[in-house]
């Protein structure tokens, strides 16, 4: 299991710097695999060359930078236009350039109404089908210019609006290397919202998601304090992750509040979830390694059933099995799931 994420800090508008960084793995006594950053296309300021120093910083961490990237004020159909090249070709040069491993995470939750891209938003320029041929054309723009240091996140939102659907606008298995899901419990910080455990959240999202041959991981998630127990929500998390999400193999926390706007996303908005979070995260070392399933078929067994879900098969004989579920056993290898070869 890799942990990340959205690491906050006191700014108005927090972003990754070394300081925050370090204050974050400080509260969570663990080192950060994935450090998340929102680029907008619309904002003058965040070019690749702003963009790359934070991929620097997430570098000398010895983390790897996940990009949620934010192409506003674009609908899908813009993006087929044409209208996002300019802008995409400055970070297809710049992330080639990097040359080190970075994950993009474009139209992140395009089932919803809240983005420019959204299907809820608009029906016609956001339909599911245009969704997935913009992203397809993103990818193929880095493809086209030899750029092969990129994984490619597909993420949607836990609930749906409007016509969208769950998997409706998936780029197809040749377009993404993880899949994930954004999710929030709200508890009661508005007017309009309630409590959700971690099951209500995420199941009906998850259960759409284990039919696509990828890894999963959450990539935007976090707990209100209000109307329950904040700390025991993400003990609960914790507990039920291994048994009843196997699929799932990563963690991203987006800790920054918005109390006017939002909910009190922060990790330390309450003592008790920083203790809960701190222990959750403790069972789970720091990767060696995050990448997605190997596509080199000699690195692979010719019976690796779990090739086709997007997992490597297990390398020891004596791994120790953790799940069994309708595909078969399954072990844990260098934090990562991997599939157990029947003898």
């Amino acid at each position: 299991m890799f942990i990340g994420a959205y690491v906050g800090g006191p700014e108005d508008h927090p972003k990754p710097t070394q300081k925050n960084i370090a204050a974050f793995e400080s509260l969570q006594d663990r080192h950060l695999d994935v450090v998340h950053l929102f680029v907008h296309w619309d904002y003058e300021e965040e070019t690749w060359e702003w963009t790359r120093k934070f991929v620097d910083i997430a570098k000398a961490n010895g983390s790897i930078m996940m990009i949620s990237w934010m192409p506003q004020p674009y609908t899908a159909q813009d993006i087929l236009d044409g209208k996002g090249d300019e802008y995409i070709d400055t970070f297809v040069k710049g992330v080639k350039d990097f040359g080190e491993e970075i994950w993009l995470r474009p139209f992140h939750e395009a089932n919803g109404d809240w983005y420019t891209w959204g299907t809820g938003a608009d029906r016609i320029n956001n339909s599911e089908d245009k969704l997935a041929a913009a992203y397809r054309h993103i990818v193929d723009k880095f493809r086209d210019a030899n750029v092969t240091n990129v994984k490619w996140i597909w993420t949607i939102n836990c609930s749906n609006s409007g016509v969208a659907t769950l998997t409706g606008s998936y780029p197809g298995d040749d377009y993404i290397d993880y899949t994930s899901i954004d999710g929030y419990n709200w508890g009661t910080a508005q007017s309009w919202s309630r409590w959700n455990t971690f099951e209500e959240v995420f199941d009906n999202a998850y259960e759409a998601l284990i039919e696509i041959p990828k890894p999963i991981f959450l990539a935007e998630f976090s707990s209100s304090r209000f109307g329950g127990d904040k700390a025991g929500w993400f003990t609960d998390m914790f507990n039920l992750l291994p048994e009843k999400y196997p699929r799932i193999v990563g963690l991203v926390i987006f800790s920054r509040s918005k109390n006017e706007t939002e909910a009190d996303w922060a990790l330390d908005s309450q003592e008790e979830a920083v203790e809960a979070w701190r222990k959750g995260v403790s069972a789970y070392p720091p990767a060696k390694r995050i990448s997605g399933y190997s596509k080199n078929p000699e690195s692979t067994p010719v019976i690796c059933w779990s090739r086709k879900l997007g997992y490597r098969c297990c390398s020891a004989d004596n791994t120790e099995v953790i799940v069994i579920d309708k595909d078969g056993k399954w072990g844990v290898e260098d934090q990562e799931w991997c599939g157990i070869i029947e003898n």
